[in-house]
């Protein structure tokens, strides 16, 4: 009976094992493409950290077109790209909304010009509205990753209940059976 106990506690180990070595393959795999990408592109890509460097070119009185080709110098490839098309656009006289129009709906210059339009459009100063959303972007992340992490103790939970409770009963509980076995005679 103990041995069939065994055999099945091993079963379900190497039957978890297999399912979260697939898993953790797929995660590197998906990291080192990840990896190779940033390699080839240095920039800059946080989007509280670009929040930032923006409001410290405005907060030491740049003009917003070259603040906005500051950042660019110092951004990723995609947003260095974009940033040079609003740059492009602001400097022949568009306007905000069709200097923006391209790429607004990009992940980091969506941030940026949602950031930026209030004051575009109202004179505010634009400098304590970019601190504002990069505090507020890091907040959420941090909400974020408290939550997940959360999530992973509940998960774990039954993997390592599976193989601590056979280890358990097969070298603490068995010893102790077996051991009292010849007295019951």
């Amino acid at each position: 009976m103990w041995l069939i106990f065994v055999l099945l506690s091993s079963a379900c180990a190497l039957w978890l094992s297999v399912g979260t070595r697939e898993r953790w393959l797929s995660l590197r795999r998906t990291k080192s493409s990840a990896a190779d990408t940033e390699v080839q592109d240095h920039g800059v890509h946080d989007v509280p950290l670009i929040l930032e460097l923006l409001a410290t070119c405005l907060d030491a009185g740049l003009p917003m077109h070259r603040a906005l080709e500051l950042l660019a110098e110092v951004a990723e490839t995609q947003t260095r790209k974009g940033l040079l098309t609003v740059v492009a656009g602001l400097s022949i006289g568009a306007s905000w909304q069709t200097s923006w129009q391209p790429v607004k709906n990009q992940r980091v210059l969506g941030r940026l010009y949602d950031a930026l339009t209030f004051a575009a459009v109202t004179g505010a100063p634009a400098a304590s509205l970019l601190h504002a959303e990069a505090a507020q972007l890091r907040r959420s992340a941090q909400r974020d990753s408290e939550r997940r992490a959360a999530a992973l103790g509940v998960r774990l939970v039954i993997p390592l209940g599976l193989c601590s409770l056979p280890a358990f009963v097969c070298l603490g509980v068995a010893p102790v059976v077996i051991a009292m076995l010849p007295s019951f005679r």
